[in-house]
């Protein structure tokens, strides 16, 4: 799943990439301009098409696209360094955003899938009104374009520069316009399936990484889990009540903020949209999140494996800290020619995955949001037609964004983003909370909400040191305390409209 870990990088040497990896290389982002094209042959004539493939998406390829989308290159860098350089108590936020994740698939799936909604905002409208909808679409809109999909072009790029000499703004590019053109295209039907291509390339890349490492330590994987059991690197939980570490009390509380931050995301709750009915809702949601926690594992056990790998061939180990490069080091400088292509591919797809949601949910966002709201006499064919305007926009802007921090510098930018994440978009989801547990909350109360959800958050962040991992749980905390006491003060929201189905109190029936 995504990772909140800060990115690192340091100087250290780097290996040319050979004619074959450049071939695999190329073989990948053909392959996934064809899908592209493929799904492109189907004529478009509604957003509904566009947008949710007309909601028949079966529901296994929606759970393979939900951990893509909620995987991205971070995860592919940052989770196998920090068991590379630590131990394994970060491990606590997979199963803090797993069983979150299925947690909104049982409780509150129902609820949103029977509202024939294209996207989560969709709800905030008929449950408050406009004013909700659109501060959330603009934040949704803020937040993916301005932040996630340029990070998620930029560091890998940095990564694989450190390491392969290959020009930062070449891999920017390259991510940015392969997955604007297959996205602008083919909408979503091409965003699933190059998901699950993309999914493939990824767990199929680290498998061979993992069978290079364990065949060079003594006793290949048991001798990985020995060696990493003797020195404590798979120590995981600690219950030392410190707000500041990762401690089990920090996973409760980012498990309790995690359930509406995933219900608040539109490119993680469009999967469950897209599918047939109700029931195979569900199952994208909980089967996605499944897939999500094995993923987990399996980039936590990478880190592990390199520090038994490096501590068996010390000679071999990077002369300076690595930081989140450690693995695209050892893809480099370790893997033979070809294989160090398909590594990169997987690199690649790990960060595109993430980045063709991001673009299809932001067109979605535009179109039924804010064009839905401003212009609700548009046509289809003019509703398809900024659909993917809004696509190439997105791709452009994130594109760019990534280029130009490349030229400016990133770590402390990058840190300086995971704050801003929290400050402001943070809080927004406790809306959600406010709108399907309580019968009471109104628009006034739940905008001060989270207007206050910044304040607070940006107090916890700047005077105290609480742990990253708990930002979420501060901001959408105190959206919903707040929001749910500043609604006392107003008269109760649209009196006279039905909200019958919009909580979690009254369900309705299955039927979809």
């Amino acid at each position: 799943m995504s990772s909140i870990l800060a990115p690192t990088f340091s100087v250290i040497s780097a290996r040319t990439m050979s004619w074959p990896d450049y071939v695999s290389l190329t073989v990948y982002f053909a392959v996934s301009l064809a899908i592209g094209w493929w799904c492109s042959r189907r004529k478009r004539t509604s957003s509904g098409e566009f947008f949710l493939g007309n909601r028949h998406i079966p529901w296994w390829a929606a759970a393979i696209s939900f951990m893509a989308t909620a995987t991205s290159s971070i995860s592919f860098m940052a989770l196998p360094a920090r068991t590379y350089g630590a131990d394994w108590l970060s491990f606590g936020s997979a199963p803090a955003q797993v069983l979150a994740g299925i947690l909104v698939g049982v409780v509150f799936v129902g609820v949103l899938r029977r509202l024939k909604l294209t996207t989560i905002f969709g709800y905030l409208e008929q449950r408050f009104d406009h004013r909700v909808q659109l501060l959330g679409a603009g934040l949704g809109i803020l937040m993916k374009v301005g932040g996630r999909m340029s990070v998620v072009m930029l560091l890998p790029s940095l990564a694989l520069s450190t390491v392969t000499g290959l020009d930062v703004n070449v891999s920017i590019l390259l991510m940015g316009a392969v997955t604007t053109i297959y996205a602008m295209e083919g909408g979503f039907e091409t965003v699933i399936w190059t998901d699950v291509m993309q999914v493939g390339v990824t767990v199929g890349g680290v498998m061979v990484a993992l069978v290079y490492m364990s065949s060079a330590v003594d006793g290949g994987l048991a001798g990985i889990v020995h060696s990493g059991m003797a020195a404590g690197k798979f120590r995981m939980v600690s219950m030392d009540f410190d707000l500041t570490q990762p401690t089990l009390w920090v996973f409760i509380g980012m498990f309790l903020g995690h359930i509406f931050t995933v219900l608040g995301d539109q490119p993680l709750m469009q999967r469950m949209l897209a599918t047939a009915d109700v029931r195979m809702a569900r199952r994208s949601i909980v089967m996605g999140n499944v897939v999500g926690f094995a993923g987990s594992v399996m980039f936590f056990f990478v880190g592990t494996a390199l520090w038994a790998f490096y501590h068996a061939h010390p000679d071999r180990a990077p002369a300076g800290a690595a930081g989140d490069a450690i693995f695209p080091y050892f893809i480099a400088n370790e893997l033979p020619p070809g294989v160090v292509g398909l590594m990169v591919a997987g690199l690649f797809a790990a960060g595109m995955g993430a980045l063709s949601s991001a673009m299809n949910a932001t067109a979605a966002i535009v179109v039924t949001d804010f064009q839905g709201t401003l212009w609700p006499a548009a046509t289809e064919r003019q509703r398809v037609r900024l659909a993917r305007g809004a696509t190439l926009a997105a791709g452009t802007i994130a594109t760019a964004m990534a280029m130009w921090l490349a030229w400016r510098g990133t770590t402390s930018l990058w840190d300086k983003y995971l704050e801003l994440v929290a400050l402001i978009g943070g809080g927004f989801p406790g809306v959600f909370a406010l709108g399907l547990l309580t019968r009471r909350a109104n628009a006034p109360g739940v905008i001060i909400g989270a207007l206050t959800s910044v304040a607070v958050t940006g107090v916890v962040e700047k005077f105290t040191a609480c742990s990253a991992f708990l930002y979420g749980f501060v901001a959408v905390g105190s959206c919903i305390v707040v929001g749910y006491v500043a609604s006392l003060a107003f008269p109760r929201s649209g009196a006279g409209r039905n909200f019958a189905g919009l909580t979690v109190w009254d369900r309705g029936t299955e039927a979809d």
